[in-house]
């Protein structure tokens, strides 16, 4: 018995041993929704903290992408109060994806993880183009949320209202290291 723990053990600190940690260097995650009936509303950040690692293969990253609502902006100062006040920001100042699995597909790879948005966690899939070339992985892709299954409300500005859907991109890349 002991040796059977000794080996699991020693495979799980082999394993760890010869993942690589990611150093995020450049990118911009970008949310998309729409006033009904007025304009759209495109607020982003470049304020990203991530804690990634992969072994030998593009599958096997692991890791959290993070942010920090206050660190959105869009073209309207104003609104975007509104829009801190709506996601609950000084509860819940984190929005972050847990990153679960990847899948190669065709021309693209199906990411799947969890993201955690108004103190809930939620499983999301995104479609993404990953390219690991001269030491950088780069990371472009998108998925839409609905603002009620995290249970905030979409804003309402008089008689407009903004979508409940949120269209995220984005754009990561990183050096291994």
């Amino acid at each position: 018995m002991a040796k059977l723990v000794f080996t699991l053990i020693f495979a799980a600190l082999l394993s760890s041993a010869n993942a690589q940690n990611l150093q995020f260097v450049d990118g911009e995650i970008k949310a998309h929704t729409e006033v009904f009936g007025d304009r759209n509303i495109n607020p982003f950040t470049k304020d990203i903290s991530s804690h990634l690692s992969i072994d030998n293969s593009i599958d096997s990253l692991k890791g959290t992408i993070s942010l920090t609502t206050f660190s959105l902006h869009s073209d309207n100062e104003k609104r975007d109060l509104h829009m801190y006040e709506s996601l609950h920001s000084k509860a819940f100042p984190q929005i972050s994806f847990r990153l679960d699995s990847i899948e190669k597909l065709d021309n693209s790879f199906l990411i799947k993880g969890f993201l955690t948005l108004n103190g809930l966690e939620k499983e999301v899939s995104s479609l993404a183009q990953i390219e690991d070339k001269n030491n950088h992985l780069v990371l472009d892709g998108s998925f839409s949320i609905k603002l009620t299954s995290f249970n905030l409300e979409p804003p309402r500005m008089l008689f407009l209202t903004v979508r409940d859907q949120i269209d995220i991109s984005y754009h990561l890349d990183y050096i291994k290291g």
